[in-house]
């Protein structure tokens, strides 16, 4: 079986190379430059980051992207011909350009952006779709200007609806194609290292988002850690003089919340801060529940975030950047459930997040437009954060330290703290050839503190433990134009991962991509990749080892992989982009996690031998001079393991043979349509997911479980189910002030489904449909 999917993967690769070559040779002897230049504020200088970029001809859109940090921008390979750039960012006019390319040769244009007298312009209506894909890297970028999402829609909920392939959890994480929670958030350009593992606490208010961009495959080797997905986060950037933006909401489950931002620039130096709080009875996917009709008991389940967040911006000249951010973010939630047996309980939980970063860029050669020369980045982090679980005092103890048979509840209460630094150096060797290389470290310690207890008061095995651990990445990497149409970009990393128990392992990690760029509407390319995923620092071994008289239990190893991946992106003249891309991953060990009886303490377990294969399909819709705009997500995975699972705290027993992963969910659909007009808008999205697994194992439900592909094992999967959603809006003028209300209805239809079987974790079912109604005021 191993031999058959390889010798696919390597089919594949060859059949899309054999593709390429026609387009190649016909694209042989065109003549194609680059068009270029800077993004500024008029009146200040100051370079503008992530602003949207357009580039189009006779009326239809030919390429996409957007600034980088310094305001620069490149649009790659464009034919002779005259062409139209428009320029796009929150808080200034729209700016339209011509430019001219002749005999191939390369074209700068600056633009210079003026300040609108607006001061909300954050709740402007914008007719364009929330997700767009670049053709050329093939990633998907998010802007929360273009989103319709509901006040309550948390950062795992955008990463849920944007990703193909990405399927949620009760819980509230989100699985990537097929992996376990496998992320990591980069901030400005700054890593948030990993925060504890069953941690329900989101890490940042989605209102502080201007963009995402969201890599999924084909990473250079700059991206290490936990990599599934590379969520590029670029936060929103205090444009023009002092505003503020206040909204409140109400509905469903008695669902409330109200939030506060504000922002000013004086050209050199911005200030944006926002603070932001809701509750609602309905925090976590209801666990209780009719067997029969689905219907939930919501019994025990209310919840409140606290999120605050501030940014300080100094633009020191053309040359420097530095970006200072601070995060904090409480949540507080009553746990409904034993999450093995499904019984009611009345449990407690509260997880804290903070994070430091401070990021410096500079460049070393002056000019704003300037592509050549060297830059360096350097970032420090830092991050604190805690989780403490109560069990309730009606609960009927069921822990069992095997083979005694007394049961018990348990208590836990994790704290971290981790600081790091990440440099990066970056040479320009001409308009062909590009040189990366960096380092990464970070150093981890906290303290686990365990206990259990009988009912009748009585205490048992506990332990009290101080953690430490370390992580050091190292990397270099080059970026080769052989041709104008084709590029190299391959390098190599170094990890080295310390965790208690697991003492050091290290890793090499070549990767390699191939790029084919038959014209700016389109790209190939193929990828193969090493992969080293480190487990969180925490560890349960100190417990296990005092219940079992000093065996120590088998620790959790990081995962290690080999990634084959082939792509292919076209931008079709009607406004549709659309992305199709296969992908294989072979994991020795692969990592999943397990919830402790009894509670709802979750750690990181280890499967022997993990395989994951996937196709998807990602369209961008956006038809020229028409208000509609939409985008589509289909995805199509196979994950499933084999051999025995170890680590974790007293793993569950290992299913016989093979079986699919308990986020292994065969197709899943996410897709999203709006009509917007100056004032208002309508918009709807739809979630479809095939099923997951339902918690029979395959040794026993004589379904003849099958590893093949195509095969969707219905025996150990809930039945396939469908959430529509809803939202509506419109904005006014009362005097100088803008006001926006808004109505967002989730599960339209009032769908009633199992979200998931008990597997690692318990039950549960999907939320009843709820309605929110928000106002959002610009002063």
């Amino acid at each position: 079986m191993k031999d058959e999917i390889s010798n696919r993967v390597v089919a594949f690769a060859i059949l899309a190379s054999l593709a390429c070559l026609p387009m190649r040779l016909k694209a042989a002897g065109v003549l194609h430059a680059d068009l270029r230049g800077a993004v500024t504020d008029s009146a200040s200088r100051a370079p503008i980051g992530a602003a949207e970029i357009s580039v189009s001809r006779d009326g239809k859109v030919v390429a996409a992207t957007q600034t980088d940090a310094f305001g620069r921008y490149t649009v790659h390979d464009l034919p002779d011909g005259t062409f139209l750039l428009r320029v796009r960012f929150i808080g200034f006019s729209p700016a339209a350009r011509t430019v001219v390319i002749r005999d191939g040769q390369a074209a700068v244009l600056n633009v210079a952006l003026v300040a609108t007298t607006v001061t909300l312009t954050s709740i402007e209506v914008n007719a364009a779709s929330p997700l767009a894909v670049n053709t050329r890297t093939g990633d998907q970028t998010y802007s929360q200007q273009r989103s319709h999402s509901a006040p309550t829609t948390s950062s795992s909920q955008i990463i849920q609806q944007s990703v193909a392939g990405a399927v949620r959890a009760p819980t509230g994480e989100v699985h990537i194609r097929g992996q376990h929670a496998e992320y990591t958030y980069f901030l400005d350009g700054v890593p948030v290292p990993s925060g504890i593992s069953g941690s329900l606490n989101e890490l940042f208010d989605p209102q502080i988002v201007n963009t995402i961009n969201f890599k999924t495959g084909g990473w250079d080797a700059e991206f290490g850690q936990k990599n599934a997905a590379v969520i590029d986060v670029t936060t929103r950037v205090p444009v023009g003089a002092f505003h503020m933006n206040a909204s409140g909401f109400g509905g469903s489950f008695n669902t409330n919340g109200q939030s506060l931002s504000a922002s000013t620039n004086d050209g050199r130096v911005g200030f944006f801060a926002a603070a932001s709080r809701q509750s609602t009875d309905m925090r976590r996917e209801p666990v209780a529940f009719d067997t029969i009709t689905f219907q939930p008991y919501n019994f025990h389940n209310r919840g409140e975030d606290l999120f605050t967040f501030a940014k300080l911006q100094i633009n020191a000249g053309e040359q420097d950047l530095v970006n200072l951010e601070s995060n904090w973010s409480r949540t507080t939630f009553q746990v409904p459930f034993d999450s093995a047996g499904g019984a009611l309980a009345n449990d407690n939980q509260r997880d804290m997040n903070a994070f430091v970063n401070l990021g410096w860029r500079h460049q070393f050669a002056s000019g704003a437009a300037e592509h050549r020369g060297a830059e360096l980045f350097t970032g420090l982090f830092f991050r604190t954060g805690s989780l403490k679980y109560t069990p309730g005092t009606i609960d009927a103890p069921q822990f069992q330290f095997y083979p005694d048979t007394t049961q018990y509840n348990l208590r836990e209460n994790r704290s971290f703290k981790t600081i790091g630094i990440k440099s990066d150096y970056t040479l320009h060797a001409g308009e062909e050839l590009e040189w990366k290389s960096g380092i990464l470290g970070q150093f981890t310690n906290g303290s686990e503190a365990f206990s259990t207890f009988t009912s009748d008061g009585r205490t048992g095995p506990a332990s009290n433990s101080g953690l430490a651990g370390s992580d050091l990445g190292a990397y270099t990497q080059l970026s080769w134009s052989l041709t104008e149409h084709l590029e190299l970009r391959t390098g190599v990393r170094f990890d080295a991962h310390t965790a208690p128990f697991a003492g050091t392992a290290t890793q090499v990690s070549p990767r390699v991509r191939l790029n084919f760029f038959p014209d700016p509407a389109s790209s190939f390319y193929l990828f193969y990749g090493r992969l080293f995923i480190p487990t969180n620092v925490e560890d349960l071994r100190a417990i296990t080892s005092v219940a079992q008289q000093g065996v120590v239990a088998d620790p959790t190893l990081p995962e290690r992989d080999h990634f084959f991946e082939a792509g292919f992106v076209h931008r079709f003249p009607i406004g549709v982009v659309a992305k199709f891309s296969g992908f294989h991953k072979r994991s020795s060990p692969g990592i999943d996690d397990n919830t402790v009886p009894g509670s709802a303490i979750v750690t990181s377990v280890n499967i022997a031998k993990v395989r994951i294969t996937g196709v998807e399909a990602v369209f961008e819709v956006q038809p020229t001079g028409t208000p509609l705009s939409a985008n589509l997500n289909v995805s199509f995975n196979h994950a499933w393991g084999e051999g025995t699972i170890t680590g974790g705290f007293f793993p569950s027993e290992t299913p016989q043979g093979t079986f699919d992963l308990d986020h292994d969910q065969r197709v899943s659909m996410t897709g999203g349509i709006a009509w917007t007009r100056p004032r208002y808008y309508l918009s709807a999205t739809g979630i479809f997911g095939s099923g997951l697994t339902n918690g029979v194992d395959p040794a026993d439900c004589g379904c003849g479980y099958s590893t093949r592909f195509l095969a969707f094992n219905r025996g150990i999967k809930v039945a396939p189910n469908f959430v529509a959603n809803a939202a509506v809006g419109m904005t006014f003028n009362v005097g100088a002030t803008l006001v926006r209300p808004e109505l967002f209805v989730d599960n339209l239809i009032g769908s009633r489904y199992l979200l998931k079987g008990a597997f690692f974790s318990g039950a549960s079912v999907g939320r009843p449909r709820g309605v929110q109604l928000r106002v959002n005021i610009g002063i």
